[in-house]
C-alpha cells in the first residue's frame, strides 16, 4: 500500500492541483480535466484516466457549501467526453470490446423514445447519452488496461480506493458538519448513505477480485484492505448498506453450493426478513442499537415512504412510457415544498421507482432484462454472481443511485459487471493454472522428456 503511494505520487498531485484549479481558478476545471486526460491517453496510463473518472465522480457528490466544488458537477461532463474520444481515436488499444455494452444496447436504445413525453428533453438528452456512455466507456477501460497490465491493473484499482477511503480522513480537519451529519461520517460524500453504498459496492468489487485471483493480494493485505472497508461501511450508519453487504456474505456462500440452495435461502431470506421487520423497532431496542440504527426513523423509513407513495401516484401519468431520464428530478422538485411539508427531503430513494418514472414499465422491464442477463451469463462460472444481483437490487430499493449515470456509484458496479461476465478476466486465472500443469519437453531432460509444472508458453499476466 505504501510502495503504491510512492508510486503514484505524481498522480495524487494531479489530483491535488484539479482540487486547486476547482477553488481558485474556477472555469478553468472545465479545460483541465480533458486535457490531462489527453495526456494520460499519451502516456498510455489508462488505468490513472479511469482512477481520475472515478475520484471526479467522488468529488461531484460531494457538498458544495464545505468547497466551492460545483464546477465540478458538470465538468464531469468534459472528463466522459474526453474518455470517448479517446476510445474512437486509440480504437485498437479496445478492440475487441466489451461486451456489457451489448447487452444494455436494448435500453438504450428506447431509453430515448420516453424524452418525447417529458418535461425537460434537454436535460434528459443529455442524461440519457452520459448513461450510454458509461456503460461503454467503464468497461472497455477495464479490458484494456486487464490487457496491457493484467491483474496489476485490479490491484492498483483497489490500493487506490483504499487511498480514496483513507483520505476522506481529512475532512475531520475541518469543521464537524464537513465530515458528520447527525454524527454519521459522510468523509467526501454528499451524506452518510453515500458512503455506505460505495464501500458495499467496493467490498462486492474486492470479494470478486480476490475470489477469481486468490493470490492477487497476501493474507496480510487483505485483511487490511476488508478492515478499511468496513471501518468506513460502520461509521456512516447506513442501515441498507450493511444490510446489503451482509446478504452478499450470507448468499455468497449458499449459491457457491448449488443455484437452487442459494435460491431457497433467498426465498427464506425474504420470510424471515418479513418477520423481522414487523417487530424491527423492539428487536433493536432489545439489543440496545437503537441510537446505531435511528430507531426513531425506522417506522417511515427517514421520510421514504412518504416519497415512494408520492411518485407512485404520480408515476400513474407516465406508467407505460414514462417521460425520460430526469423526468423524477423535475416532478420531485415541482412537488418539494408540498413533500417537505409531509417531512421529506430529496428525491424518489428507490431505483426500481425512478426508472419506472422516466423510463415507464416497458424501459423497466427492458433494462432489469439486460441486468439479470449479465448475471445469469456471470453464473456460470462464478457461483457467487447471484449474490452480488440479489444484494444489489436490495441496495436500489432505498436509493436512487443505479439510474445515475455520473456518480460515483454506477460507475463501481459497471465494473463488478465487467469482471464478473468478460471471459478474458474470469478465465485468465484459471488458463493460467491449466496451462501451469500440462507437462512440456524439456531439453536438458532427454528427448521425449516431460516435466510437470513447466509452462508451454510465457505468461504475462
Amino acid at each position: 500500500m505504501i510502495d503504491y503511494v510512492k508510486d503514484e505520487l505524481q498522480f495524487f498531485l494531479i489530483v491535488a492541483f484539479w482540487i486547486f484549479a476547482t477553488v481558485f481558478l474556477g472555469p478553468a476545471i472545465y479545460a483541465l480535466l480533458p486535457i490531462t486526460v489527453f495526456l494520460f491517453a499519451r502516456r498510455e496510463d489508462y488505468a490513472n484516466a479511469i482512477c481520475g473518472f472515478l475520484i471526479i465522480l467522488v468529488f461531484s457528490d460531494m457538498t458544495p457549501d464545505i468547497f466551492p466544488m460545483r464546477k465540478i458537477k458538470t465538468a464531469k461532463y468534459a472528463y466522459i467526453i474526453a474518455l470517448s474520444i479517446i476510445v474512437i481515436m486509440e480504437q485498437r488499444r479496445f478492440v475487441p470490446l466489451s461486451k456489457v455494452f451489448n447487452v444494455f444496447l436494448p435500453f438504450f436504445a428506447y431509453a430515448f423514445f420516453p424524452l418525447v413525453f417529458g418535461n425537460d428533453p434537454v436535460t434528459g438528452i443529455q442524461k440519457t447519452i452520459s448513461y450510454a456512455l458509461l456503460y461503454l466507456i467503464v468497461p472497455n477501460y477495464v479490458l484494456a488496461n486487464f490487457r496491457m497490465a493484467g491483474w496489476d491493473f485490479f490491484r492498483k484499482l483497489i490500493y487506490f480506493i483504499v487511498a480514496l477511503l483513507l483520505a476522506t480522513k481529512l475532512m475531520q480537519l475541518g469543521p464537524n458538519w464537513w465530515a458528520y451529519v447527525g454524527g454519521r461520517y459522510r468523509g467526501f460524500f454528499g451524506n452518510p448513505n453515500g458512503l455506505g453504498i460505495f464501500c458495499y459496492l467496493v467490498f462486492v468489487l474486492f470479494t470478486a477480485l480476490i475470489t477469481i485471483k486468490r493470490d492477487l493480494f497476501t493474507f496480510n493485505n487483505k485483511v487490511f484492505i476488508y478492515l478499511v472497508i468496513v471501518y468506513f461501511l460502520l461509521a456512516c450508519g447506513s442501515r441498507t448498506s450493511l444490510t446489503a453487504t451482509l446478504m452478499f456474505l450470507l448468499f455468497s456462500r449458499f449459491f457457491s453450493l448449488s443455484p437452487f440452495i442459494g435460491f431457497v435461502a433467498f426465498i427464506a431470506f425474504l420470510g424471515i426478513i418479513e418477520l423481522i421487520s414487523s417487530n424491527l423497532s423492539s428487536i433493536v431496542i432489545s439489543l440496545g442499537l437503537e441510537e446505531y440504527f435511528r430507531v426513531e426513523t425506522l417506522d417511515d423509513g427517514s421520510g421514504r415512504y412518504i416519497a415512494w407513495r408520492f411518485a407512485w401516484e404520480k408515476i400513474q401519468d407516465y406508467f407505460m412510457f414514462g417521460g425520460g431520464f430526469g423526468n423524477d428530478e423535475y416532478i420531485m422538485r415541482q412537488n418539494y415544498a408540498y413533500l417537505r411539508g409531509l417531512g421529506h427531503h430529496g428525491g424518489v430513494h428507490n431505483s426500481y421507482l425512478t426508472m419506472w418514472f422516466n423510463t415507464g414499465i416497458i424501459g423497466l422491464l427492458i433494462f432489469f432484462r439486460s441486468f439479470f442477463l449479465i448475471f445469469f451469463k456471470a453464473n456460470k462460472r462464478l457461483p457467487f454472481s447471484f449474490a452480488i444481483m440479489f444484494s444489489t437490487m436490495f441496495s436500489v430499493l432505498y436509493e436512487s443511485w443505479l439510474t445515475g449515470s455520473l456518480n460515483p456509484f454506477t460507475i463501481v458496479l459497471v465494473m463488478i459487471m465487467t469482471v464478473i461476465s468478460e471471459e478474458e478476466i474470469v478465465d485468465d486465472e484459471a488458463d493460467a493454472i491449466a496451462d501451469a500443469e500440462i507437462p512440456v519437453p524439456v531439453e536438458d531432460a532427454g528427448e521425449g522428456t516431460l516435466v510437470p509444472g513447466m509452462l508451454p508458453r510465457p505468461i504475462a499476466r
